[in-house]
Order: structure tokens, then sequence, then C-alpha cells
């Protein structure tokens, strides 16, 4: 979406390879191999590329994989994004900096739509350190007037996710090989989900509009109108694959989020920037079926690379 804006972009990450391949984009653009704990590194590549906009995507993105190595989650979100804060506020060409949190910082509420000034409650390990990451960046645009802002988007879907244990993308997968979807849970957690499509809009609008008074040092939530259900989601999944004989298995073996409720206000995107979701949960799940089937399986291989 950014190569198709115009933007001159260079990537920064760990890895090389993998997704770009996925998305027939490999060598479509400069990506230098380097790590967010590297703050030197970070700032020599902010500098040398003259960077004007950061987008920091990079961290530990799986709740089990957080709690399964606590002090590595630690180390890259929170470490990770003071270093990109740190290396953006040294480098002259920065005029905007989007930083990835997450709706999962919110845990528990007392009331819904959860806003973006509720506290944000959640205690296991990645809920916490992407408030920790958070409050980083709104702490470095009050405390340097650094224009960064806050992104606390849902659960992403859409082709190529390197995550195949995701919900959205392990049901495709599976209705692909013509094999019911499992749901691990009792079908009961309700969240929200969006096409990443309209997930990196709302990113690439927050990072133009981040020195803005009403943006800069704010967090804003990035999420559909209304969540759903897992059961409902799967449901919704067969029904846009025409393999309804293909029904889910409720296995019922994670009752960790039994119950679980989270439903993002999208209000203030709405009215400070105008932003609104391009694809309706059916529509983005029929984009996302067509891309797996298109692509069929190789892709896997390169993602995992």
């Amino acid at each position: 979406m950014l190569l198709n804006a115009g933007a001159e972009l260079t990537g920064y990450d760990v890895s090389t390879v993998g997704c770009l391949a996925a998305h027939g984009l490999e060598g479509e653009f400069t990506v230098i191999d380097g790590s967010v704990l590297d703050l030197e590194g970070v700032q020599k590549a902010l500098k040398q590329c003259r960077v004007e906009v950061c987008i920091h995507l990079a961290g530990q993105s799986m709740i089990e994989g957080a709690t399964a190595n606590p002090l590595l989650a630690f180390e890259v979100n929170i470490r990770g994004t003071w270093n990109v804060l740190e290396a953006c506020r040294r480098t002259d060409s920065i005029i905007s900096v989007a930083c990835a949190s997450s709706n999962h910082t919110y845990g528990p509420q007392e009331s819904s739509p959860f806003r973006e000034e509720f506290p944000l409650n959640q205690l296991d390990i990645y809920g916490a350190s992407k408030a920790c990451a958070d409050i980083l960046a709104r702490s470095y645009a009050h405390e340097f007037d650094l224009p960064a802002v806050a992104v606390r988007n849902t659960n992403s879907y859409g082709g190529g996710d390197p995550h195949t244990s995701h919900l959205v993308t392990g049901s495709v997968l599976a209705l692909l090989n013509d094999e019911r979807p499992i749901i691990r849970s009792d079908g009961s957690p309700i969240k929200a989900y969006l096409h990443a499509e309209d997930t990196m809009a709302a990113y690439m609008l927050l990072a133009e509009h981040a020195g803005r008074e009403e943006v800069k040092g704010r967090a804003f939530n990035v999420a559909p109108d209304e969540p759903i259900s897992v059961h409902d989601l799967v449901k919704t999944i067969i029904r846009v694959s025409g393999k309804e004989h293909l029904q889910p298995v409720v296995q019922g073996t994670d009752l960790s989020q039994k119950d679980f409720f989270e439903h993002l206000s999208n209000e203030k995107i709405k009215r400070v920037l105008g932003w609104e979701p391009q694809f309706g949960l059916e529509e983005g799940l029929q984009k996302t079926f067509a891309w797996y089937e298109k692509h069929g399986l190789g892709w896997i291989d390169q993602v995992h690379v």
C-alpha cells in the first residue's frame, strides 16, 4: 500500500525474506537486516535513509509466545520500542512516528465499547508489554514533542498471514483442505476482526497526521463497528467458502478466554480523521479466502523461512 502510494520505502527487520516473497514484493524495496534491540543500528538506518515517517510494527506479536518467553517479549516490545522512539528523536528528518500498540492492552472493563481513555487493565505478559510500549510512545510525544501516536488495532486478518494458527487463517486453510475448522475454545469469546488493508490504511492515515495536536501523543483504536463471537466468525468463514458441509469442530480444550468480551470504540478515529473500514466482515473474508485459494500452500514455506 505504501509503494502504491508512491512512498520511497525502506524496511528494517531481523528477517529480510518471507512475507515479502509471499506477496510478490521481494526486491521491490530495500530491507535492512537489523534488530530493534540495536539502538545504534536503528538510528543509523533512519539517518542514512533520511526517513521522514516511521511505522513501528516490530515486536513479539503472539500471546502464547510472550508467555513462553517473557524476558524476550519485554525486551522486544518495551526496549525495542524505546530504542525506535529514541532513534527517531535523534533523527532530524523524522516528521511522524506511528507505534503499534494493541487491542489486548484493555483487558476486562466495566462498560463497552472501550474508549481510548479507559484503563489498560490487561496483565498477561503480552498485554503488559504492549501497554508499556503504548505509554512510551505517548511519553516521548509529551516529553520531547516527538510526533508519535499509539495505534491500538484489533485482530487483523488477510492473505499471507504467517501466523497460520490464527483463527481466520487456520479455518480458511482447513476448508481449502476439505477439513472441518477447529475451534479450540468453546466458541464463546467475542472479539472484533478487521481486514489487514483497513488496518494498514488506518496506520497510514495516523502516520500522515501524527504531527497534528489532536493526534500527537494520543492513542487511537482501530476496529470495526461491531465484534463477533468465535463461533459465528467461523460459521461466516464456512459460508463464504461455500463448504457448509464442513461444520466446525468445537474442542473446548482452551477455555482461558471463556465468555471473553472485547469491543473497541472506533468513534475517535472516525471523528478526528474520517477513517472508515472499507470491508465489511463478510466481504473481507471473501477477499481473504480468494487469496488463499489462488496462492495454494506454497506461500507457507516462504513466510516461515
